[in-house]
């Protein structure tokens, strides 16, 4: 006891003779922590989030180089299987003989012969679906054409500057792109000789369009283009681009261009981009024009490749948004992280400060138990007893504030696992079906290359990889469900997203024997956004399935009215199911409200299904059927001036 007091008298004459200790702590620290463990933590997070963010970049571009790749080996296929349509068709036309004797008649040539001459050519042009095919004589003037009796016709014109006919006459065959020097229209051209005895005596040459083509390769966030030998945009999904230069055109090819009038005599200027750097290979980083907002760049990856026809190229630009969109998703969580983890410190540094109260406490209780003793013997035993029951009081705190904070972690835990269960059965439920659609595509992909019909295999690819991009966008509708979603409501049709939808249950469809009833009248348009419409009305098929599935009728009826004195289209699924309970018809739309039984379903298809309607602008409810089952109705605005815009293109 004396040399308890000693030391606590000790203490106390520190405290006295240093009475500005506090104060020379609290310039070196701040709230508990002392400003190096401040600069340590802000380095580390400095480092951490710079790490994150290459990371991010780094596996974003590179996914983005694969799909780019992909896309290169489609561009390049269709490409290739459409010059091939057209390459050997001077040739034969070449071998007519009505032709050859044209050539050979020359000036000579009767007016039967001529007509014969052209109505072929016409014939050839219309089966082939070029846009003329000529006969041109050794002076390169066209003496016969498939468009002989139009307005603008190409008898009479002169092409013996054009490169494709000084070809074939030289070489048996040529190949160029150009624009019309009559029309103004580009197009690629194709020629081959006319021979008589192994002397030329003129050529036959055809000119196709690739708008169509231009058409095809046209994808959001996307641009394709095929460059000739010069350097020069022949081929673009962006218009602004086209009959652009990639690199500098010299005064003497200027001239060349010029003579040969391939771009119908204009000059050539060169696309304003900046190259940043390369990306592995074949592949580098670039800041293009964009056509939408004049005076703006785009920041784009770059791929290209040789194309089928002999020094063009095909190259294909994609939007790298979507990699720092994943960058900020990335410094998202690792400052979460961080913010975590400071929590966690002030919790553990607050924690301390109550400990250190509490033995501050005890510390002066048992001073106090000791003065008592020194000073008033004869209380010794009622001072004893009152002490141990201070300490028993202490005790029973302690168990209680243990008990407390092991009711606090476990609450904390079940929050999180609640949060994972969410998230887990949200893409578990919106991913289930588009991964059906996708192996039945490709089961039939299959079967057409087995079959040797790659076009229809290639078109079953592209309906995955659109099924995939729409995949890509299911993971955001956990997000979505946790607030309001804002969307651009633009005019969808109503019937293509009916039709995804039956397509992706087709096979089971077929297999349960389900009869689809349509009363969709053709052209009704609706305000909405289209990946999320099909999505919405997915998820509703899906559940008319569900629901006549085990019934003897299996009749899902499908029907849209449009009103034009509200402006409104009421859209209705109608099934032949037992119906659903009022008990849970009252929470349908609400989290976790399901009729499926144990591990079917968490009850969320529908409560995601309302949102997304809601954000259209648009309002969703149930009701059971008179004569039995459910229908489900959902009341949009109707669009029918962006209905005439789509029937106009």
């Amino acid at each position: 006891m004396g040399c308890d007091a000693s030391r606590s008298g000790a203490a106390r004459a520190w405290r006295r003779r240093a009475p500005g200790h506090r104060e020379v702590e609290h310039q070196v620290k701040i709230k508990g922590l002392p400003l190096w463990a401040w600069a340590v933590a802000a380095l580390l997070y400095v480092g951490m989030a710079a790490a994150a963010l290459e990371l991010a970049w780094n596996r974003a571009i590179d996914a983005l180089a694969e799909a780019g790749a992909h896309q290169l080996d489609l561009y390049g296929a269709s490409l290739k299987s459409e010059l091939g349509r057209f390459e050997t068709m001077p040739a034969i036309v070449a071998r007519q003989d009505s032709v050859r004797a044209l050539l050979e008649a020359g000036p000579r040539a009767t007016a039967a012969l001529l007509h014969s001459v052209n109505t072929y050519l016409e014939a050839v042009n219309h089966e082939a679906g070029s846009v003329a095919v000529d006969v041109i004589d050794l002076q390169g003037s066209v003496i016969a054409a498939s468009n002989w009796n139009q307005p603008v016709s190409f008898v009479g014109t002169n092409v013996s500057y054009r490169p494709y006919f000084k070809d074939a006459l030289a070489h048996g065959a040529g190949r160029f792109f150009g624009i019309g020097t009559n029309t103004g229209i580009p197009g690629l051209y194709f020629a081959s000789a006319v021979r008589d005895g192994g002397t030329p005596i003129g050529a036959a040459a055809i000119k196709i369009s690739v708008d169509e083509l231009e058409s095809a390769w046209r994808r959001p966030n996307e641009a394709a283009m095929v460059i000739d030998r010069n350097g020069v945009i022949v081929i673009s999904t962006v218009a602004a681009w086209k009959f652009t230069a990639l690199r500098p055109i010299t005064a003497e090819q200027q001239r060349e261009l010029q003579a040969s009038r391939q771009y119908a005599g204009r000059n050539v200027e060169p696309l304003r981009y900046t190259r940043i750097g390369d990306w592995g290979a074949g592949a580098w980083l670039g800041r293009f024009p964009d056509p939408r907002r004049p005076g703006h760049t785009t920041r784009y990856l770059v791929m290209s490749r040789p194309a089928p026809q002999a020094g063009d190229s095909i190259m294909v630009l994609l939007d790298v948004a979507g990699a720092r969109r994943q960058q900020e998703v990335a410094l998202g969580f690792v400052t979460g992280g961080f913010l975590i983890a400071g929590l966690y410190a002030l919790y553990a540094m607050q924690r301390r400060r109550t400990i250190a109260e509490k033995l501050k406490a005890q510390d002066a209780l048992r001073r106090a138990n000791d003065e008592l003793e020194a000073t008033v013997a004869q209380r010794t035993a009622a001072l004893t007893q009152t002490n141990e029951r201070m300490q028993q009081e202490i005790a029973e705190r302690k168990r209680t504030e243990a008990r407390l904070r092991e009711s606090q972690q476990e609450v904390v835990h079940a929050g999180k696992l609640a949060v994972l269960g969410q998230m887990a059965a949200g893409l578990t439920h919106e991913l289930s079906q588009p991964l059906v659609a996708i192996r039945t595509l490709c089961d039939n992909a299959r079967t057409f290359f087995e079959r040797d019909q790659p076009a229809q295999a290639i078109a079953n690819l592209e309906r995955v990889s659109r099924l995939v991009d729409n995949m890509a966008t299911l993971t955001g509708e956990l997000k979505a469900f946790a607030r309001k979603p804002v969307v651009e409501r633009v005019a969808v049709s109503l019937n293509e997203a009916v039709a995804h939808a039956r397509l992706i249950y087709d096979a089971r469809i077929r297999s349960e024997a389900v009869q689809i009833d349509m009363r969709i009248p053709p052209g009704t348009f609706v305000c909405a956004e289209a990946s999320q419409l099909q999505q919405v009305v997915v998820n509703l098929l899906g559940n008319a399935l569900d629901a006549v599935r085990d019934e003897e009728k299996r009749v899902i009826v499908l029907d849209a009215v449009e009103s034009d004195d509200t402006g409104r289209v009421l859209f209705s699924i109608a099934d032949s199911g037992t119906g659903i309970a009022q008990e849970v018809l009252d929470h349908l739309f609400e989290p976790f409200v399901t009729t499926k039984p144990r591990g079917h379903g968490l009850g969320l298809g529908l409560a995601i299904t309302s949102r997304i309607v809601e954000a259209f602008g648009a309002k969703i409810w149930a009701v059971n059927r008179a004569d039995g089952g459910a229908r489900f109705n959902i009341e949009f605005a109707s669009a029918k001036s962006a209905k005439g815009v789509a029937d106009g293109r």
